[in-house]
């Protein structure tokens, strides 16, 4: 198996010389004692990603007794085929990928800029302990499988769904150093998103001293009649997330069963561009097998989301939402739009209506509900 040098050094000089000068800037290993506002690596024993790459991630402890938790994204494998197809650093043809399969490289650096951002002077998390999970087991983090696929193209091979072990052991670590925090932030992006939704009751149940939570979910919404037979036969999700799936959109699911649960002291929100494009080839292969991008698969996301605000905003009234339609230059012309914010630093100057998303954030993060961008749901393509 390649070292994360190796493989780097397999790619094309200009990709290979940034990747260098990143990974000189990674964070040290974490310490027993570790220094406040400073990053910090992370290697959960026995923990591994979906192709047995040891697992890692960050943290570090901020002045404020007030917990920020970050699921990262990247991709999900929701049948055998798509496991069979993981994307990977040094990838040299354009074969379909699906997911990420380890956090070399990127598990030091994923999620930092955005709202776990210490650098930027408005941001009003700065000063809050993170812990950032990232993503390598194609699951949604909830799975704790290794899960056996024999495809016609790629051959046999196995893919460690252990997301939900990988999650456990960083929050167990993270304990250590916030073991009762005054307010926690369950956040994630894209499949980090399904990940916090899934994942919230087991995490407040961790914090039984805390009364203030805030669920901010940023770009996760997808539709599959089979998101059930996949966490429980292919993921083998624990029972207490599997059995809330009771529809086809399993992060829908999880937030109307985490509100039932947890009642005033969980604050709930939800983002995302209302074509969001790399939902729309998602939602494509859920539903075609065929990942697509045209006006279609993208009429079809809208409609998710305009179900998804629907739904949950008849059942809870007080979740607030924020669509918007910001697209870069790669999408133009294309109908289609940028997808998640909260890990990046857009997330501090974007504004729709005249409303700021880091604002926003932090209204509804103090209980101020507020939706923004309903109406673009409804809007002809």
């Amino acid at each position: 198996m390649l070292t994360e040098l190796e493989k780097i050094n397999l790619l094309p000089e200009e990709q290979r010389n940034t990747l260098l000068v990143m990974m000189a800037l990674r964070p040290d290993d974490l310490v027993e004692q570790p220094e406040v506002n400073k990053w910090y690596t992370y290697y959960p024993e026995n923990c591994i990603c979906s192709n047995k790459v040891p697992y890692k991630g960050t943290m570090k402890i901020g002045t404020e007794n007030k917990l920020l938790i970050l699921f990262c994204g990247g991709g999900v494998a929701a049948d055998a085929y798509s496991a069979a197809r993981p994307d990977k650093i040094n990838q040299r043809d354009v074969k379909e990928t699906f997911y990420l399969p380890d956090t070399d490289v990127i598990g030091y650096f994923f999620g930092r800029s955005g709202l776990a951002n210490q650098k930027i002077e408005e941001n009003p998390y700065k000063n809050w302990s993170v812990v950032v999970i990232p993503y390598a087991s194609g699951d949604f983090h909830c799975g704790t499988n290794d899960f056996y696929y024999n495809d016609e193209e790629v051959g046999e091979g196995v893919c460690h769904h252990l997301g939900y072990l990988n999650f456990c052991a960083m929050i167990e670590k993270i304990q250590e150093f916030v073991p009762n925090p005054e307010e926690v932030i369950i956040s994630g992006f894209s499949a980090g998103g399904f990940g916090a939704a899934l994942l919230t009751n087991d995490i407040i149940s961790k914090f039984p001293k805390c009364e203030d939570f805030y669920c901010l979910i940023d770009s996760s919404s997808l539709e599959y009649d089979g998101w059930t037979k996949t966490a429980v036969n292919q993921w083998k999700a624990p029972e207490s997330i599997s059995e809330v799936m009771m529809s086809n959109n399993l992060m829908v699911d999880a937030i109307l069963d985490a509100n039932s649960k947890q009642g005033k002291k969980l604050k709930l929100a939800f983002t995302c561009t209302y074509r969001d494009a790399l939902l729309v080839e998602a939602q494509s292969y859920l539903d075609f097998r065929v990942k697509k991008s045209d006006k279609v698969t993208g009429d079809r996301l809208q409609q998710v989301l305009r179900n998804t605000y629907e739904v949950l905003h008849k059942a809870i009234p007080n979740m607030s939402f924020y669509f918007y339609d910001m697209a870069s230059n790669e999408l133009e012309g294309t109908g289609l739009t940028d997808h998640t914010i909260i890990g990046v630093e857009t997330v501090f100057n974007m504004s729709y209506e005249g409303i700021r998303m880091i604002d926003w954030i932090a209204n509804t993060q103090k209980g101020t509900n507020q939706n923004v961008g309903v109406e673009l749901l409804y809007k002809e393509n």
